[in-house]
């Protein structure tokens, strides 16, 4: 089983890679919904639960905030807190130790960083949360696991570059072009 979950989580790399070179909100959301199922399926096929189950959530969150950002809106509050009540009791009901409070956590922030509707926050929230699963990655020893994160940081630190120093440059050069 362990080879296997390795496996997902190749595939999962690859639809991240799509989801974090995009330059919209919309596309980096709907890339991201493969991501997690297939990185929430690794953690399975591990017997790691919680990961699992809150990664696997997010999934929801993700497709209802996707529903949102193409008709042009941003869900209310109280849908955010619902989702964040939610990721909570996943997390009381399938608590396995202390261990579990990387997942959860990661899972919380990605959940109110996707919420929000800035990009560049998104890319650095998205940072934070690749070191707190790299930690957990190491702990639980999941190898293929640690190479993503370090990719995605990689990417992270490449779609900031691209969409927000560089960009800004530009604006400086030439404030006519937007």
């Amino acid at each position: 089983m362990f080879i296997l979950s390795q496996i997902f989580v190749i595939f999962a790399l690859i639809a991240f890679v799509f989801s974090m070179l995009s330059k919209q909100k919309e596309n980096i959301l709907y890339y991201r919904i493969p991501f997690i199922v297939l990185y929430a399926i690794s953690f399975a096929l591990q017997g790691l639960w919680v990961a699992f189950a809150t990664i696997l959530f997010s999934v929801v969150s993700t497709i209802v905030f996707y529903r949102f950002e193409r008709k042009g809106e941003k869900p209310n509050f109280c849908i955010l807190m619902m989702f964040l009540f939610i990721l909570l009791l996943i997390n009381y009901l399938s608590w396995g130790g202390i261990l579990d409070l990387l997942p959860t956590g990661t899972s919380l922030l990605l959940m109110w960083t996707f919420w929000q509707n800035n990009a560049k926050v998104l890319r650095i929230m998205v940072l934070i949360a690749s070191t707190s699963m790299i930690i957990y990655n190491i702990l639980v020893l999941n190898y293929m696991g640690i190479i993503v994160e370090f990719f995605i940081q990689i990417l992270q630190i490449i779609a900031f570059v691209r969409y927000d120093i560089l960009k800004k440059e530009s604006l400086i050069k030439n404030p006519h072009k937007k």
